[in-house]
């Protein structure tokens, strides 16, 4: 599906900010209508035509960036919790009494 059907479909503004977009050429400026794929199929999701809406092009690669950025937090978060969890077991395990001992 195509910016211009989208528009067709959704009308010229962006469903975040309500700000109207441009879909004419050249389409490199920021307020120029991309697609936004609200259930992105890089983070697991499926691609549908449903999930497809018009994005200004500044806003969805910030868009994007964050979620990038927060996917990336998210996981050093659960790999700092395992290591302590790791920590936690490997010391408590030094001091305890071994079986038959």
């Amino acid at each position: 599906m195509s910016t211009k059907a989208l528009r067709a479909t959704f009308g010229p503004l962006w469903h975040w900010c309500a700000l109207p977009m441009a879909v004419s050429e050249p389409a490199a400026r920021p307020e120029s209508a991309t697609i936004e794929h609200l259930n992105d199929a890089t983070l697991g999701s499926v691609r549908k035509q449903a999930h497809r809406r018009l994005a200004h092009g500044a806003h969805n690669a910030a868009h994007n960036d964050f979620r990038q950025q927060a996917d990336r937090q998210f996981r050093a978060w659960i790999a700092a919790r395992v290591a302590h969890a790791r920590a936690d077991a490997a010391a408590g395990s030094a001091g305890a009494p071994q079986p038959g001992g």
